[in-house]
């Protein structure tokens, strides 16, 4: 919960900066048009978080794995302890 709620919250910000700005623009706009903007923030937000938690679990195993280095010429195991 301590991942998800803070990204939430900047979610709903965006979404609610976004409907300012049409209300502000476009004063007649459809209802729709809120929930296709809330709908697209809600996307991006799914995609940039989850992707951003990938790369700190990636990063997170690299630095586990820290204590290997890669031997490229060997012909068995390229994993090699580090000295």
């Amino acid at each position: 919960m301590t991942y998800l709620l803070p990204r939430a919250v900047v979610v709903l910000i965006a979404w609610g900066m976004t409907c300012g700005l049409i209300r502000t623009l476009w004063p007649a706009a459809d209802p729709m048009i809120f929930g296709v903007a809330g709908a697209c923030w809600a996307l991006g937000g799914f995609a940039y978080f989850g992707y951003l938690r990938k790369l700190r679990r990636d990063i997170e195993e690299l630095e586990r794995n820290r204590r290997f280095r890669i031997n490229p010429g060997a012909t068995e195991s390229p994993l090699v302890p580090a000295e």
